[in-house]
């Protein structure tokens, strides 16, 4: 028995001594054209949800001056689900508090329709990647108009999800590929509640997805490592077919679209000894034939577990994590990043 003590205080010492070194050799903020640096975000954290949403009523969005970058729950710390949620202001360039979640939630999912800021998904249980087999996923749906002081807790979606992407078009909300029962696509009618859409052509966690034109794109992913695989879903046909496939893998990247163009930033693999935050970043012209991926301008930091949103005439990525996999404890991060596309 003492033999064992001391075995497991050996092991305790040196697991203290491998996350010091983590925490001081992690990766640092780098100067990046077209980059620049936002107030620090009040608490590190990843796998949050970034949208958003309005300060005050807008009955005819877009509302610039009402812009406001909602960051949501995520995980901080040893991989502790959180309920908070602050508020970037550009035009103040500061932080506040905005009302917290119902309950705790990491992996999940947020997007706006019209003026209102709308959760799905994601799952409450602490722990990082080696248990992430484990997570149950939530069917929870809540909603924030301009100006409450707390979320409204609606009818749940169809099926849980976690580990998916939520992005409105036309009028609904569309939440795309994730972990649950099935790996249809789900939408959402105001009024009118859930109703399926088609399977996805590979059912996968922590994609991108982003609303183009008539078109949502589902852009890498994991299944159970990265893939490059894009996915291009028509939502008037409820049909799929194939996109041109990243020039190298990734998952958990942040993505957003300005003036047609796609950027995919950042992403990881999380195996703990082969793996790696992915320092390769994409952009994707969709109005040129045929479409192309070509290198992006680098972020400050390359993380995963964020995502892309556009504020203003930037692009905004909050938090995340700089180490991979189960590293990501001693990675995550409160930089805001904003990056402003060249010609803006």
């Amino acid at each position: 028995m003492r033999g064992f003590r001391i075995i497991l205080l050996i092991l305790m010492i040196a697991g203290l001594g491998v996350g010091a070194l983590l925490i001081t050799r992690r990766p640092q903020p780098r100067v990046a054209e077209f980059w620049s640096l936002g107030p620090p975000l009040p608490v590190p954290r990843g796998e949050l949800a970034v949208a958003v949403g309005y300060a005050r009523p807008c009955t005819t969005p877009p509302c610039a001056d009402s812009e406001r970058l909602f960051v949501l729950g995520g995980l901080s710390g040893f991989f502790n689900p959180e309920s908070r949620v602050e508020v970037f202001d550009p035009i103040l360039n500061t932080w506040s508090l905005g009302p917290q979640l119902p309950a705790a939630r990491h992996h999940f999912a947020a997007a706006q329709l019209g003026d209102v800021l709308y959760v799905s998904g994601g799952t409450d249980i602490a722990g990082g990647h080696l248990g992430h087999q484990y997570w149950p996923p939530q069917s929870n749906f809540w909603r924030l108009s301009p100006g409450a002081n707390e979320w409204q807790i609606l009818p749940p979606m169809v099926e849980p999800r976690w580990g998916h992407r939520m992005v409105a078009h036309q009028g609904r909300l569309y939440v795309i590929g994730g972990r649950g029962r099935t790996g249809r696509v789900l939408i959402y009618t105001p009024g009118k509640d859930w109703s399926l859409g088609a399977e996805m052509p590979r059912v996968r966690d922590h994609l991108s997805v982003v609303d183009v034109g008539s078109k949502l794109w589902a852009i890498g992913g994991r299944d159970p490592n990265s893939i490059a695989r894009v996915d291009i879903y028509d939502p008037a046909a409820d049909t799929w077919v194939a996109g041109p496939e990243l020039p190298h893998p990734t998952s958990g990247a942040a993505e957003v679209v300005v003036d047609g163009i796609i950027y995919v930033f950042g992403g990881e693999e999380p195996d703990f000894l082969s793996g790696e935050v992915k320092d390769n970043h994409w952009s994707l012209n969709t109005r040129i034939d045929p479409p192309r991926w070509q290198p992006a301008p680098r972020p400050p930091l390359a993380v995963h577990g964020s995502n892309g949103a556009a504020l203003g005439d930037s692009v905004a990525i909050a938090g995340g994590a700089s180490l991979h996999g189960a590293l990501s404890a001693v990675g995550w991060t409160d930089a805001l990043q904003l990056f402003k596309p060249p010609g803006h």
